[in-house]
């Protein structure tokens, strides 16, 4: 009975000692899970924040664009580019710049470029470029018109860029997105590998948004001012002053006078300087042919 009893009670402390080293075994097993997960969680997020540079572009721009609405689009505008190339005569250049510069004034235009020659007859021709806010546009090509003789061409053109610059929108949106994402893991990050890979990224991402930036800024410019070409061509004849024409002629003798003794002055000068200059090689040479002349003539005296 007692070896019964002796056995009884050490299955009993077996067990006891199994069911003890079972929740040990559990607890421990759980305990190393949760810090595998927990590693596991920081690589995939690491490795999330490495893959960013790799995914494609485009498709996170396109994910993100997808549920941004432009206000263009909601508020029904449109972004339209005008251009107009303008070719007049007028009689007077001075005068027609005159009036364009009052008239540019009152419309806030402002010039961009400015090309003007004279040709035959001192008649001037070129072109001037302006710009003008699009709300002013109608008025400034109608006042031509009035300032100039004729027009002899006027081609005016415009150009929709609202899909362009939604597009654009849209795809700063997804780029400011992916720029925030990068600054969080940029503070979270604690490897330097990582760090480096996140700025270079950061800085991708960065130089893409002044990018998008600048062309959205030049759309609008180009949206808000619209550019006029004129080609100016000025036709008056100039007529010769006849009254000046005799003042003009005795100007032209007189001119020609003086050139002359300047000429018979500079010629005298030259052969008094030669003369006086080569004396002692002439003198000799006068000499010689003299005595030699002189001869030849008492000979054919004799004779």
């Amino acid at each position: 009975m007692k070896n019964i009893r002796f056995q009884l009670l050490w299955i009993i402390l077996l067990l006891i000692v199994a069911g003890c080293s079972s929740n040990g075994g559990q607890e421990s097993s759980e305990g190393d899970s949760a810090d595998q997960a927990t590693s596991e969680e920081a690589t995939t997020e690491l490795d999330d924040t490495n893959g960013l540079s790799e995914a494609p572009v485009e498709d996170q721009e396109a994910g993100d664009g997808n549920s941004e609405t432009s206000i263009i689009d909601d508020s029904g505008d449109r972004m339209l580019i005008y251009n107009a190339h303008i070719e007049l005569e007028t009689e007077d250049y001075e005068v027609f710049r005159q009036q364009l510069d009052k008239r540019m004034e009152v419309n806030e235009a402002y010039v961009v470029e400015a090309n003007i020659s004279k040709g035959d007859g001192d008649r001037r021709s070129g072109q001037i470029r302006l710009r003008v806010p699009q709300q002013h546009f109608e008025s400034m090509i109608g006042g031509f018109e009035e300032i100039s003789d004729t027009i002899i061409s006027q081609n005016i053109t415009g150009r929709d860029v609202t899909e362009d610059y939604v597009d654009l929108e849209s795809r700063l949106t997804a780029k400011e997105k992916i720029e925030t994402r990068l600054l969080t893991f940029l503070d979270q990050a604690e490897e330097t590998d990582s760090l480096l890979k996140i700025s270079q990224d950061l800085e991708r991402i960065q130089s893409e948004i002044e990018v998008l930036k600048g062309k959205m800024n030049y759309l609008q410019n180009q949206s808000d001012f619209s550019t006029i070409t004129l080609g100016i061509t000025e036709t008056k004849v100039v007529v010769p002053d006849v009254g000046g024409s005799s003042h003009d002629t005795w100007e032209r003798t007189k001119q020609a006078f003086a050139s002359s003794i300047n000429g018979l002055t500079t010629f005298v000068s030259w052969l008094v300087v030669t003369v006086v200059g080569y004396s002692p090689f002439l003198i000799p040479i006068l000499l010689i042919t003299g005595w030699f002349w002189y001869r030849k003539k008492k000979s054919d005296k004799e004779t």
